[in-house]
């Protein structure tokens, strides 16, 4: 499809209204309907520890490293200006996912023109999961949003070596991965893929120094975390101290029974896992680290077909039966109505445009890097979201690419038609 630059601005612009006024709609429906949105994995109760006391803890005088903690800085910022008003965080959750949807926009323009910049836009701006998690503190936004950041700076990182948006591409791209990597140390290896994007991909000259610009803000951002981690446990945590759970129960218990009350059930009938419920938290992360190494050596054929079905669960076009806030059936309809093309047309798209790796090299090895991590750890479907902007860039691209022109069209036997 092709269209005029003018014409396409409009329909861009008409995409994020109709996509905030879906966002803003849903959330109110959220709020009011109290669904809790505060509660979400703690990260409120982090945000509000760190104003009022000046802990990153969950409970008073117990620091924690359960949570990365780009996010709940973000929220005490948030709540610093403006008192403690969750409205206020979801009202910034909707802008949030408006400029993701802008940004998507503008790397589409940039790597396959206006025609699939626009469709991607109009796509993500009404897909249901990225309209879903703005009316929740949940982190999925959050990391949506940078790592749009991270895929539409990555654009720039192949610029001439005197060409100065080279060097800005490469310290913003590296800023973008400190907070996406300090939200959710899981992307920490999309991260460092994408750094060796950067340097197969810069001019050889540049390579040095924007390789530089990027790693020195994830480097310092790690490397802090890391050390306020050893000074309150006293062991090295680089991540999070959830991580060992996160592991250890996905390899113990069958993909069909995570989530369900057969995983509490199962857990409790672990010895590994009762051992360590009692242990402090770092120490418990460390415990359950060991306990699942052990299990994958005592269990090598075991551990590579769940790690095979973890990467098929991690792309399922459509949630497992579980209890949630809506019907099940509405929620099968509207993945059916949208990742169940995006996801396999996102696919074909990577490999049919290959060869341009290259030209944004944050988006293969976000989608390699978190495929190979939540395969083998945990696969959970909400954790592919931030994924899923460059996955319909490239589903809208491959769309493009193979729907047949008019000259094919008219060459076409009337009956073939």
């Amino acid at each position: 499809m092709s269209l005029d630059a003018r014409v396409a601005r409009g329909w861009a612009l008409a995409a994020l209204v109709v996509g905030l006024s879906l966002r803003f709609g849903y959330s109110l429906h959220a709020f009011r309907a109290r669904y809790l949105p505060t509660s979400c994995d703690g990260y409120e109760t982090i945000a509000l520890s760190l104003l009022d006391r000046g802990e990153f803890a969950l409970e008073p005088g117990r620091p924690t490293a359960l949570r990365e903690p780009s996010y709940p800085l973000y929220l005490a910022g948030v709540y610093a200006v403006f008192g403690r008003r969750p409205g206020v965080v979801i009202f910034l959750n909707c802008l949030l996912s408006a400029a993701t949807g802008l940004l998507l926009w503008r790397a589409g323009r940039r790597l396959f023109g206006e025609g699939a910049a626009v469709a991607a836009l109009w796509t993500f701006m009404l897909h249901p999961q990225s309209i879903y998690y703005c009316g929740y503190f949940f982190r999925e936004t959050w990391l949506c949003f940078w790592s749009a950041v991270l895929l539409w700076s990555s654009l720039d990182w192949r610029a001439a070596p005197d060409d100065p948006v080279g060097a800005r591409g490469a310290l913003i791209g590296g800023a973008a991965a400190a907070a996406f990597g300090m939200a959710n140390s899981a992307v920490l290896p999309a991260c460092a893929l994408a750094g060796v994007g950067l340097w197969l991909a810069a001019p050889p000259r540049a390579r040095v120094r924007r390789a530089a610009l990027y790693f020195f803000p994830l480097v310092l951002a790690f490397a802090a975390w890391t050390a306020r981690n050893y000074e309150v446990t006293g062991r090295l945590v680089a991540g999070s101290t959830h991580g060992g759970e996160e592991f250890f129960q996905a390899l113990v218990v069958p993909p069909d029974d995570l989530g369900t009350a057969r995983q509490t059930e199962i857990l409790a009938r672990t010895p590994a896992f009762t051992s360590a419920a009692g242990l402090p938290e770092a120490e418990r992360n460390a415990a359950l680290t060991r306990a699942a190494f052990a299990w994958i050596a005592a269990h090598p054929a075991t551990f590579a077909s769940r790690a095979a079905a973890g990467v098929v669960k991690f792309w399922r076009p459509w949630p497992y039966p579980r209890a949630y806030q809506h019907s099940y059936v509405l929620l099968v309809a509207a993945s059916l109505l949208s990742d169940a093309w995006i996801i396999p047309l996102g696919f074909v798209g990577l490999w049919l445009f290959r060869a341009r790796w290259r030209e944004a090299p944050a988006l293969p090895a976000a989608v390699f890097a978190l495929t190979a991590v939540y395969g083998a750890v945990h696969a959970v479907l909400r954790y592919r979201l931030p994924l899923m902007g460059g996955m319909i860039l490239l589903a809208c691209a491959a769309a493009e690419r193979l729907r047949p022109t008019r000259e094919q069209l008219s060459r076409m036997p009337a009956h073939g038609r």
